[in-house]
């Protein structure tokens, strides 16, 4: 049986096991998917001595930098944005990917989102350099609101055509006027924000939990909103073809709807 697995900590509210798992059944695959704690600075020794038991492994916080020092090869996304969410296990390398630009790139089409020329992105971590990358184009403004100063050079450089502005997340309230605010931070991080208008679209990249008060927030504002299962849903379809060695022979938007409903099951038990 081919195994893969999604590491970090905590891991216990991960849905990835229940999405990758539909998809595998719906593929018709003999696969086996888990959830496995692994601390930061545990990687290179669960890596050392588990490579051979596995295809690949997703990796959540706070494995995505950490990633990068394990890997023979990186694909140039993941160079980019220096994190990657992904492992594949070849015969003689390990390769390092980022499905997660690809997963707001999808999930920002799906839902027919315009992308403007103003962006404000709540949090300044792996995730929020992933979504500066997915949104990135010419004449565009990505304004990030981050806690750490540190950080601003990696944000930066996420971008290739965009202007990235970094300001402390003390100002952030000052940044929701946005047509799309992308909110990358942890749980609990935006509790204390509340949204100014209602035409606008915010991109939530937590389904964990489901809402988060800023979200609950916007939704009683009447705005418009992506929720972080679609993101876990087609970061995770980029994952399972990165594991098959090849495009998958099928549907991918229906394959996307039906591994939402899984993770939605899921979350309302």
């Amino acid at each position: 049986m081919i195994k893969a697995a999604v590491l970090g900590y905590p891991i216990g509210h991960s849905l990835s096991p229940t999405l990758h798992s539909c998809a595998y059944q719906v593929l018709g695959w003999d696969w086996n998917y888990s959830a496995i704690e692994v601390k930061s600075g545990e990687l290179p020794k669960f890596i050392a001595e588990n490579r051979r038991n596995f295809r690949g492994l997703s990796l959540t916080m706070p494995l995505k930098e950490e990633a990068l020092l394990v890997a023979d090869s990186l694909d140039p996304l993941a160079k980019r944005i220096n994190a990657a969410n992904t492992l594949i296990f070849g015969e003689n390398e390990i390769s390092a990917y980022s499905t997660d630009v690809s997963g707001f790139a999808q999930s920002l089409a799906k839902s027919e989102v315009a992308i403007p020329n103003e962006i404000t992105i709540l949090g300044g971590g792996a995730t929020a350099r992933s979504a500066i990358a997915a949104v990135d184009g010419r004449g565009r403004t990505i304004t990030v609101y981050s806690r750490s100063a540190s950080r601003a050079a990696q944000l930066i450089n996420s971008s290739i055509s965009a202007t990235v502005i970094v300001k402390d997340w003390s100002e952030a309230q000052s940044g929701l006027g946005a047509k799309l605010i992308i909110s990358t931070t942890p749980a609990g991080a935006t509790d204390d924000l509340v949204p100014t208008q209602s035409s606008g679209i915010l991109f939530e990249s937590l389904y964990s939990p489901w809402p988060t008060k800023f979200l609950g927030k916007w939704q009683k504002a009447g705005g418009k909103f992506i929720d972080g299962l679609d993101l876990l849903v087609e970061q995770g379809i980029g994952q399972i073809e990165l594991m098959s060695y090849e495009p998958l022979n099928l549907d991918l938007r229906s394959l996307a709807v039906t591994m939402r409903a899984a993770g939605l099951q899921k979350l309302r038990l």
